[in-house]
């Protein structure tokens, strides 16, 4: 019976992991058709893009906060932490990059939006161990 208790638990502990894992990998593919749609809104001087792709962004940036990433090398690495700061400081450049737009200041949310890209790379750089 004991062994019975110990492979259920095993096997369910096993399915939640994927099902974690899938959502990291929808969230992360999500984020980056997000970043894609603001792109276009500037090739395309289309606001409605960027601002579909901000608020796909912000949605997305909610699930970030749950994913738990162990840090190979740092034990002391506190991912929940990390990814709560990254999200409020991507959250802030969205808005900027919005407000900047609708201002005509072309040059500033450009960079805004490479702030923001260089944030996600930084992530995937220390996650990933790029």
């Amino acid at each position: 019976m004991k062994k019975m208790l110990l492979i259920l638990i095993l096997l369910s502990s096993t399915i939640l992991m994927a099902e974690s894992s899938e959502t990291m990998k929808k969230t992360m593919q999500n984020l980056e058709v997000s970043m894609g749609f603001i792109q276009k809104g500037f090739l395309y001087n289309h606001r409605g893009r960027i601002q579909k792709g901000i608020t796909s962004l912000r949605r997305e940036l909610k699930n970030i906060g749950s994913f738990v990433i162990k840090h190979k090398t740092d034990a002391s690495f506190d991912s929940h932490t990390y990814a709560v700061t990254e999200t409020k400081a991507i959250d802030l450049l969205a808005s900027r990059i919005i407000d900047g737009f609708d201002k005509g200041k072309k040059e500033e949310v450009l960079l805004d939006f490479q702030q923001m890209l260089n944030r996600c790379v930084t992530c995937h750089a220390l996650v990933r161990k790029w």
